[in-house]
């Protein structure tokens, strides 16, 4: 496979996580203390960071991680 194949792979999950992310993130507009969305949203931006390290895509690379330790605060009640 080649690097355009990876790329289109990428874009395909990444667009799924994304699809995941939004419906939890509206799930947590209506209940802010959703801990089955703060989950998959971490989740979420985890495997996101960790295709797009695979890959060199390091700015996604830095959003992913920034937002997956914005969750973990969430997840542990430091916020």
């Amino acid at each position: 496979m080649d690097m355009g194949k990876y790329r289109e792979v990428f874009l395909e999950e990444a667009a799924e996580h994304l699809a995941e992310m939004s419906r939890a993130l509206l799930e947590l507009e209506k209940d802010p203390a959703h801990a089955e969305s703060i989950d998959l949203l971490f989740r979420m931006a985890h495997s996101i960071k960790g295709m797009a390290a695979s890959l060199g895509y390091t700015s996604i690379t830095d959003v992913s991680h920034r937002f997956e330790d914005r969750m973990q605060l969430l997840r542990s009640g430091q916020i």
